[in-house]
């Protein structure tokens, strides 16, 4: 899973792969049911990624608005299920603990499960064993993970993760356009911010690459001043552990408090989106906020390293996406790949670069 240590993964990986493979041989491939009651999605990771399923719930809901939607998700993403754009039957699952979990799949009475999980063995023989009807997942290169399912859907590396899911949402009807989509929440910060002149700043990303993905905290206190001198409000935004990150990036700045805001852990995840689509603009590394903003539509420059803007960035019409010229950069497929170069990348996006892009993006905003 996204948030699982190297540990876990070489263990999915070691005896998954074998175990897969025998459930292949024995079991028997079946058809995707016509009329479906109850469809099931696993998607365990992050919030960023159940923002990049809500295209594919949206299709489900349009094919067959008489079906319950049942989405079993891990405690990382599950603030999420609130902003999704239908009504689904959320399952919270602690996916280290195989049997909880497989006796709550089995318990939903599935018609089609479909697993949004592109590499793990352990969601891959949760959804053989899930006693669904039929069942739906990706063949990943290198994962080994397709004799589990019914109908494996090629994952690629060389398009957008939204065409990935696109592809999935393809089986039950075509599907011309894949948009990312939230529930409109009322849920209002209560804190005042001066939201004509904010531009948002998200500096933390999360996941076992995390390290890798950041810009330097030089590089954010230059562009932040650059900024403050447009006359700009800077509000850095990010979970409660981000506090401390934060923290620093301000005092070394050594900004006017009213200029220069921390959010970080003072916003729950629907006063974040209502924060988003009020701003100017959002800075980000790679992260769910980048994903938030594509389902907003808001203006975003988002900076990317070890992934690229191609395969991972915010897919709003508003969006801009700068990648790292460093010969190293785009490494990261899955989210867990390691690269001896990895801490060299990010650095080399500089920011002149970064600046220039915020600017442009801001000035054609106002036309849009």
């Amino acid at each position: 899973m996204a948030r699982s240590s190297k540990l876990q993964r070489d263990v999915d990986r070691i005896l998954g792969i074998p175990i897969v493979f025998l459930v292949g041989l024995i079991r028997r491939q079946r058809s995707l049911p016509v009329s479906p009651r109850r469809i099931g999605i696993i998607q365990p990771s992050a919030i960023g990624d159940m923002v990049l399923i809500s295209g594919l719930l949206l299709h489900l809901h349009r094919r067959f608005p008489n079906a319950e939607i049942h989405v079993f998700h891990g405690p990382f993403n599950g603030q999420a299920i609130p902003l999704l754009p239908v009504d689904v039957v959320a399952h919270l699952c602690i996916f280290t603990r195989p049997l909880a979990t497989l006796r709550t799949l089995r318990s939903a009475d599935l018609d089609i499960l479909i697993n949004c999980a592109p590499w793990t063995r352990l969601t891959a023989l949760l959804t053989a064993m899930s006693r669904s009807r039929a069942t739906v997942g990706f063949r990943s290169h290198g994962q080994y993970i397709h004799p589990a399912f019914d109908v494996a859907i090629p994952y690629l590396s060389d398009r957008h993760e939204v065409e990935n899911h696109r592809a999935v949402a393809q089986l039950f009807g075509p599907m011309p356009d894949y948009t990312l989509k939230i529930r409109a929440t009322r849920q209002l910060p209560k804190i005042a911010l001066p939201h004509d002149r904010m531009i948002l700043m998200h500096m933390c990303p999360g996941g076992s690459c995390a390290k890798q993905k950041s810009w330097p905290a030089e590089s954010w206190v230059d562009l932040g001043r650059r900024l403050i001198e447009h006359g700009f409000v800077l509000g850095f935004t990010g979970a409660d552990g981000d506090r401390e990150a934060v923290a620093k990036i301000l005092k070394h700045a050594d900004l006017a408090r009213d200029r220069c805001i921390s959010l970080a852990g003072r916003l729950n995840l629907t006063e974040l989106c209502n924060v988003l689509a009020s701003a100017r603009l959002l800075v980000t590394i790679d992260t769910g906020v980048a994903h938030l903003a594509s389902a907003l539509n808001i203006p975003v420059v988002g900076l990317y390293g070890p992934t690229r803007f191609e395969r991972w960035g915010s897919r709003g019409a508003r969006a801009t996406g700068l990648n790292s010229p460093h010969p190293a950069s785009g490494y990261i497929n899955y989210g867990f790949e390691q690269n001896p170069q990895g801490d060299e990348i990010m650095p080399r996006l500089t920011p002149d670069v970064v600046f220039a892009a915020v600017m442009a993006r801001l000035s054609e905003s106002k036309s849009d």
